[in-house]
């Protein structure tokens, strides 16, 4: 995100699009991999595909309507808890 956010000059919305296009594309042949070994487990990996849908989508929805200082907020917003909880303050 920081390299297309920085380099390509792209804002947050635009950037953010092309990452979860990325994680598509390699998404499917992980599925793939793991499903035909049979190391799915489907009710809990369709629950969280479901979860993630309806996440991403309402996500989407809300970055097109806020915009990039909404997400721009929420993005330093997350890396302040993970420092904290990765530090342990």
């Amino acid at each position: 995100m920081a390299s297309l956010n920085y380099l390509m000059k792209f804002n947050l919305v635009v950037t953010n699009m092309h990452k979860v296009f990325i994680v598509f594309i390699y998404t499917i042949p992980a599925v793939l991999i793991f499903a035909i070994t049979d190391n799915v487990n489907w009710v809990f990996g369709l629950s969280l595909g479901i979860g993630s849908a309806l996440g991403g989508w309402w996500g989407a929805k809300f970055s097109v309507k806020k915009g990039e200082k909404f997400i721009r907020f929420i993005l330093i917003t997350a890396i302040l808890i993970m420092a904290v909880k990765m530090f342990g303050f």
